[in-house]
This record gives structure tokens, sequence and C-alpha cells, in this order.
């Protein structure tokens, strides 16, 4: 049997090419951390990719990574199993590690932030592999329910002795293992859609509902849940239900919302005085003190380092 000949490996300055090769136009910021520390190896498994690495504290900011519908990398997989992360996305703080996993679609912006030296296993693969109403939800992070933690352990174990067993491998082998994953994927993502009680449905209708309403009305500097209740009907008390099952509050929303469009707005827009106090209040902020304690609370830089970083 002919080993696997397309295993990729980098280490050290090398690390950060390599992942933009492999994950997309990613940018990594090793600030904090030991760049020489990182480790990756990774292989495809048919029309999947499967990478283990390891690395020191840094930051990965992802601004549209994959931009074709069939590219491998259009959908992501983590399942972290040393250290803590975040990944914001969407309004969305979602924690990483614990062996859990976290499904996310890098077509939409994303900060993943490593506040610890972690390893993990990254799957990656086609959105037309999971079901479209699946694909459709992701404009958030998902993470994998209690309920399927004997899936998750089951998908780790697998993706793990994969990356170990990869040089000794045939792609024929290594395209049936990938196939296998994908379907653990699909039924982890799916069961928990497909079965949810009318009530928890009803309030995740209401959640995207405000999201939305949020979005469209994000510079108002009144945004909050007594104004939802009374635009969208309903009580004060539904607004703060809606978000319970994500673990934050419609300020944690709004706030989160605000941010992560100041930090684009920051990217995208021309050095001229005065624009950086445009922006924040532009995005509802009530002083530009507010909006620099705020940014630099979030992401570690104040609005013009942060700029400055970007050019």
């Amino acid at each position: 049997m002919a080993a696997h000949s397309a295993v990729e490996a980098a280490k050290g300055r090398d690390f950060a090419g390599v992942a933009r090769s492999l994950f997309g136009n990613v940018r990594l910021d090793f600030e904090n951390g030991d760049e020489e520390k990182s480790r990756l190896k990774s292989a495809m498994l048919g029309n999947c990719r499967l990478t283990r690495l390891g690395a020191d504290v840094h930051t990965v900011f992802g601004d549209r990574v994959a931009f074709g519908s069939d590219s491998p990398d259009a959908i992501k997989l983590i399942i972290q199993t040393h250290g803590r992360s975040s990944l914001h996305q969407n309004g969305r703080n979602a924690a990483v590690g614990g062996e859990g996993a976290v499904i996310y679609d890098p077509m939409r912006p994303y900060v993943l932030t490593n506040r610890t030296p972690v390893r993990l296993l990254l799957l990656q693969l086609p959105r037309r592999a999971l079901p479209s109403s699946a694909v459709a939800r992701l404009a958030e992070p998902f993470v994998a329910p209690p309920g399927h933690a004997g899936m998750q352990r089951i998908l780790l174990s697998l993706m793990d002795s994969t990356i170990r067993e990869i040089d000794q491998l045939d792609e024929t082998a290594c395209a049936s293992v990938g196939q296998t994953m994908v379907e653990l994927v699909r039924t982890m993502i799916g069961g928990d859609y497909h079965h949810e009680r009318a009530s928890v449905h009803s309030l995740d209708l209401l959640r995207r509902r405000i999201k939305d309403f949020i979005a469209d009305n994000i510079a108002r500097p009144d945004l909050g849940a007594a104004l939802i209740a009374r635009r969208l009907g309903c009580s004060v008390r539904y607004v703060y239900r809606a978000f319970e099952a994500e673990g934050m509050t419609p300020g944690d929303h709004i706030w989160n919302l605000r941010l992560e469009a100041a930090a684009s707005r920051l990217r995208e827009t021309q050095r001229r005085p005065g624009d950086i106090s445009e922006i924040a209040f532009g995005l509802g902020f009530s002083s530009s003190a507010h909006f620099s304690r705020a940014f630099r609370g979030r992401y570690s830089l104040s609005p013009s380092e942060w700029r400055k970083m970007a050019g």
C-alpha cells in the first residue's frame, strides 16, 4: 500500500505562511506569544483536510477567509485538547476548549483569541457536505451540545489517530476516513436543530429577529432591551430570555457587534484626523474615551494601535 504523499508540516517562522496557504487569508498575531513554538501537520482526507497544530498565545483574524463554495476550508470544525480560547463571530463569543467541538463558517469575519498555549485538531470540509439548512445557521459559531459528548469523543479519537498514522495511509483509506468524519459532523450539527422543542424554537426565532433589528440600528445610542421590546412587540423579559441559551445578555450582543464593526471599519477607512471618533459615534458609543476603553478591553490594543497593525 502506497503511503499518503501529500502531508504538509511547518514550525516556527514558517508556521504563519503555511497556515495562510492551508486555512485561507488569515492573519496571525503572536505579539504576546512565541511564534517559534508553533507546529502543524496537515493532510487531505478526500475532499476534507485534517490538521493537528500547537502554538503559543496568539490571535487569528479572519475576514472572508474562503471565497468559493467548493473550497475545502469552507466550513471548519475545531476540537481543542489543551488551552483556553474564544471565537468571536457575528456578535457571539463561543468558548473553545475542553475537547468540545466548535463549528463555524470562515466566510464570515471572525476573531479567534488563544489566551494560552493551545493544541488542537482542525477539520475543514466543503460546505456542500452539510445540509443547506445547517450551513445557513452558521452565521455564528455552532457549539456541539452536551448530548453529543460521546460522538465528539469518537470524532476526537478518530481525528487524533488518523493524523498520527497519516504517513501509513494511502489516498483511498484517507478518503474513506474523511467521509466517516463528515457523517459524524452531519449528525452532530443536524440532530440538535431538528429536535428542538417548540418553545426553544420560538425563542430561537425571536433571537434572530432581535439580532437583525440590532444590526439595522447599531448606531442608535439608545439601543437596548427596552427599545427592542417596544419595536418587536414583546416584553423585556423575553428579550433577555432569547439570549439565555448563548450565555449572554442583549447588551453583551450589542457591544460585541459594535466592537467587531469598529475593528472592521478601522481596517478599511483611510487615515485622517478625527475619523476614529467618527467611527465611535457612528456605532453608538457615548464618547471617544468610552470607545477606547471598550476596544482595548476586547482586543488588548487601542483603536489607533489596531489601525497601525492593520496597515
